[in-house]
């Protein structure tokens, strides 16, 4: 319970910029109280982190794509200094084997560089990182203001049909009469589609979410042909 509500308070504390302050008081608000009610239940607790998971996505995706975009053009601006004269150089070698900065996020670096140029990268990356994010906060606040705010509203729209395919399945899974397993499978599917936009499971999937209908429709295909699989034949002669 408590990991969950760490959880909850990392997303509260890495809003991006221009984020409501409306919704974000009423985050503070259901944080203090979660953290001070003994009572609450996990699943009234992932409820409340998934109703604010889906305001907070678009703003949170709109994000990313521009601290993406600034890591690609001025990230090794920023890292470079950080390196050692010696780093610098083996990094111009990483490069020239078709390395990139993206990958020292990744664990493929790690046959390439020493051990102790792991724990340097890894020191510089993260000062890099708080570098970046202070020249995109600086980006979105500034002179991006007005591209930031159209792709956070394209993101909400994204979502809306979204939310839209989840409540099929959701309503799928309830008439679901004939396989109550087949509902069950669904509505975890579709929980597991929401705790994603809450950094409670893996990253939220547009393409995995329109996809599912049809996984399901043949999951329900192939369980009506395995019925009476195991019935005797009655044969007539």
């Amino acid at each position: 319970m408590q990991s969950t509500i760490a959880i909850f308070k990392y997303l509260f504390q890495h809003l991006p910029p221009l984020f409501p302050e409306e919704v974000k008081g009423k985050m503070k608000h259901a944080l203090e109280h979660l953290e001070q009610d003994q009572t609450i239940s996990l699943d009234q607790l992932e409820e409340t982190m998934i109703s604010f998971g889906y305001v907070a996505w678009p703003w949170n995706q709109a994000y990313k794509e521009f601290l993406a975009v600034a890591e690609g053009q001025v990230g090794e601006h920023f890292l470079l200094p950080k390196l050692s004269n010696g780093l610098q150089q083996k990094y111009g070698d990483f490069k020239a084997y078709g390395g990139t900065l993206r990958d020292l996020h990744s664990g493929r670096p790690a046959i390439f560089f020493t051990l102790e140029e792991r724990n340097e990268l890894c020191v510089a990356l993260v000062e890099m990182q708080l570098e970046l994010h202070g020249y995109v906060n600086r980006e979105v606040t500034g002179m991006g203001r007005e591209k930031y705010l159209r792709r956070v509203g394209e993101f909400k729209k994204l979502i809306a049909s979204i939310k839209g395919e989840l409540d099929d399945l959701r309503e799928i899974a309830s008439r679901e009469e004939d396989h109550p397993s087949l509902a069950g499978e669904i509505r975890e599917r579709v929980r597991g589609f929401e705790q994603g936009l809450c950094l409670l499971g893996p990253e939220l999937q547009y393409e995995a979410v329109c996809q599912s209908k049809d996984f399901f429709a043949e999951r329900k295909n192939h369980l009506n042909r395995m019925r009476g699989i195991h019935l005797p034949k009655i044969l007539s002669f």
